[in-house]
């Protein structure tokens, strides 16, 4: 065994596995499982050009081998990011592989400070993507076992810098067979598989939260669904103490909308009531689509002069997103009651229902409130 047969190795590996995963799983565009091929394609790809460096152009292909190995390191951290949610400014992740090349070209002749600052630059990278996966990991098992990878496999470039750095006759070159090259190729290798195993559960984690979602949001509003706010609703009031509010509304002459404008629109509508929702109330309110163009929401430790306040703005917003939007001005009709302890789900709908349709009965265009709401 010698270190050109363990770069071949990390090579073929690489390519294989960036090959299965588009046969397997496919690439959706900037998803994180992408940038994490660009990684392997990078290993590949820079592994190949260090292959090839000796036995021709060594100063060229070296110096571009190694930016492609910083570029693939910055593609880790591009697929860290995109399953974290993050984002990093776009120059941390250029300016690393282009100021490599530049510093590698220019020691080229000096190899203690060229294999150094290659293997300083690339083991910071890969630790700080580790680092950003181990933080605030907790039990996410898929954190843990990309960011231990990336862990051992930073410690092990650091410490091939700071041997060619500190003990360069021990260490003449990268592709000599010293016990820390065979190591850390080894360990690589690993931690290719294990990242490709991590971030493939990542995926699934993502998968799974998208059929939640799926299951649990109206998809045109983005609110809750029917049955999940009924589900969500019902837990709430077992643990009701009279603070809470339920307000049912719905959305004045909306049939007229879908008639005279098109369904199109009556959707648009729909869509712009969802995020006025969203938008003024609190994280620990619930709202939902009760069907069609009613809307639920429990307001939980709402007092009668907030609610007052935020009746009025509801109504207002919704006016004036449509207006600016659509070009004509949309209302609800809403029915509010305090939610009485020890009162179900079902008892407290049907006495808000009852406010709504005296609101319609009234003019359309307010809320009407039980007794204890106001």
């Amino acid at each position: 065994m010698d270190v050109i047969t363990l770069l071949v190795a990390v090579l073929v590996n690489a390519l294989l596995m960036s090959l299965a995963l588009v046969v397997c799983v496919g690439m959706r565009v900037r998803s994180g499982l992408q940038a994490w091929q660009f990684m392997l394609l990078g290993q590949a790809v820079g592994f190949g050009l260090l292959i090839v460096s000796t036995r021709a152009a060594p100063g060229l292909l070296s110096t571009l081998g190694v930016m492609v190995l910083s570029a693939s390191a910055s593609a880790m951290v591009v697929a860290v990011c995109r399953f974290l949610g993050t984002t990093v400014p776009p120059l941390w992740l250029l300016v690393p592989p282009l100021v490599l090349g530049a510093v590698h070209a220019f020691v080229y002749d000096k190899q203690v400070l060229a294999t150094g600052a290659t293997n300083v630059v690339i083991g910071l990278q890969i630790l700080w993507g580790s680092a950003l996966l181990l933080r605030g990991a907790r039990r996410v098992r898929w954190r843990w076992l990309c960011g231990m990878a990336g862990v051992a496999n930073g410690v092990l470039t650091l410490a091939r810098a700071l041997l060619v750095l500190g003990w360069p006759e021990v260490y003449p070159r990268f592709i000599a067979p010293h016990p820390l090259n065979f190591a850390s190729l080894m360990v690589l290798n690993a931690t290719m598989v294990l990242g490709t195993m991590g971030f493939l559960l990542a995926h699934r984690d993502e998968a799974e939260q998208a059929l939640v979602k799926l299951a649990s949001l109206d998809m045109l509003t983005g609110l809750l669904n029917r049955r999940e706010w009924m589900q969500r609703a019902g837990r709430a009031l077992g643990q009701a103490d009279g603070s809470a509010v339920l307000l049912m509304l719905d959305l004045d002459h909306f049939k007229r909308i879908n008639d005279e404008r098109g369904h199109p629109v009556g959707d648009e509508v729909l869509r712009l009531t969802g995020e006025v929702l969203r938008g003024e109330l609190r994280a620990r309110d619930l709202v939902g689509r009760y069907g069609g163009e009613e809307f639920c929401l429990l307001l939980r430790h709402c007092e009668p002069e907030a609610f007052g306040r935020l009746d009025a703005r509801l109504h207002q917003a919704l006016r004036r997103r449509c207006e600016t939007s659509l070009g004509f001005p949309v209302d609800f009709s809403g029915g509010a009651v305090r939610v009485l302890p020890g009162e179900t789900l079902a008892t407290a709908i049907q006495r808000a229902d009852d406010e709504l349709y005296r609101a319609k009965d009234a003019g359309r265009g307010c809320t009407l409130c039980a007794d204890g709401v106001l």
